[in-house]
């Protein structure tokens, strides 16, 4: 797979960059951690960067640098569960500079799950659902320290390559090393779901609590044991809409209690009150891509923008990939 992207890329264009010492040290570092959780990831980088005619060892340091040199996302998720369905959803917020480097991918690796996945580096996912059902996304967290480790672009692709429910990814991610502090929100088709919050000195699970049947994260951790490990000065002093966006999911998600569609799913993705859709101009940040999902029978809607803007569309190429290779 590696080896035939980055020809295709090569042919459009795509150049490596070069990476600094520093980075190329830290990679040198990851890899190690890599190896031991995710090892075919590296076979597939080698075949990129030979597709590229780059060096393996630029790209892996890139590869596994993400995330722990800041520039993190702004990005929001949640999953619900009522008696009939299990509704993923996501808004990935990033800067509009990284709009021209957004795909969605169907990924089909031998011998692991096949997966729909929304990313803007090659390679690694920042969500996506898997044929088993499991949907994962991430939500980076300013945390107080970066250390060697596997980067959470590389989390999210494992979770999709390796993982059947959400009691495999919970073990997946916390046998991980990570790089820098990220929250992980899974979901499963039997109505398993949780979110993992991570970083390099400690992780915590957290679940849904009293009658919720659902999860969220946005950019802050929640569980009170990681409240030290969270870089809580940033939080305060910055531009913050962590918070609101955090509130104003769970207030829809309580006042829709026991319902799970895809259309209630984009009603939430696309809310202004809270700052769900994201529009921050100042900034040149805003919502890239909007993912609802159902996992009982897995359906995957994405918007392609600010879903306030941008219709959803399901993308049914996973399952039309699956039905080809059960002929």
């Amino acid at each position: 797979m590696g080896l035939k992207y980055g020809s295709l890329l090569y042919k459009h264009g795509f150049r490596a960059t070069e990476q600094t010492q520093e980075k190329l040290e830290f990679g040198r570092k990851s890899e190690i951690e890599v190896k031991r959780v995710f090892p075919q990831i590296l076979e597939e980088i080698r075949g990129f960067a030979e597709g590229c005619h780059a060096s393996y060892e630029q790209l892996a340091a890139f590869m596994m640098g993400i995330g722990a040199f800041k520039a993190q996302p702004m990005c929001s998720a949640f999953a619900v569960a009522a008696s009939d369905n299990v509704v993923f959803g996501r808004n990935y917020d990033f800067f509009y500079s990284f709009k021209k480097f957004t795909e969605a991918y169907v990924t089909g690796p031998e011998e692991s799950y096949w997966s729909l996945g929304h990313s803007d580096v090659f390679i690694g996912r920042e969500d996506g659902v898997n044929e088993k059902g499991l949907a994962i996304a991430m939500t980076g967290v300013n945390g107080r320290m970066e250390k060697p480790g596997v980067s959470f672009v590389l989390a999210v692709r494992g979770v999709l390559d390796k993982c059947a429910n959400v009691k495999e990814a919970v073990r997946f991610l916390t046998d991980s090393h990570p790089n820098a502090a990220a929250n992980f929100l899974v979901a499963d088709k039997e109505g398993n779901m949780a979110v993992v919050e991570t970083s390099p000195s400690r992780t915590r699970i957290r679940q849904s609590e009293g009658n919720d049947s659902f999860v969220v994260c946005t950019n802050h951790f929640v569980h009170p044991e990681m409240q030290e490990v969270e870089d809580l000065e940033h939080r305060k002093s910055s531009e913050w809409d962590s918070l609101p966006r955090y509130a104003t999911i769970s207030s829809m998600l309580r006042e829709h209690r026991n319902k799970a569609d895809a259309k209630l799913a984009q009603e939430i993705l696309a809310d202004h009150s809270g700052y769900v859709c994201s529009h921050q101009e100042k900034m040149k940040l805003g919502t890239l891509w909007s993912v609802a999902a159902t996992l009982k029978e897995p359906k995957v809607f994405r918007a392609e923008g600010q879903p306030c803007r941008t219709k959803y569309k399901e993308d049914k190429r996973l399952g039309k990939a699956i039905e080809r290779r059960s002929k």
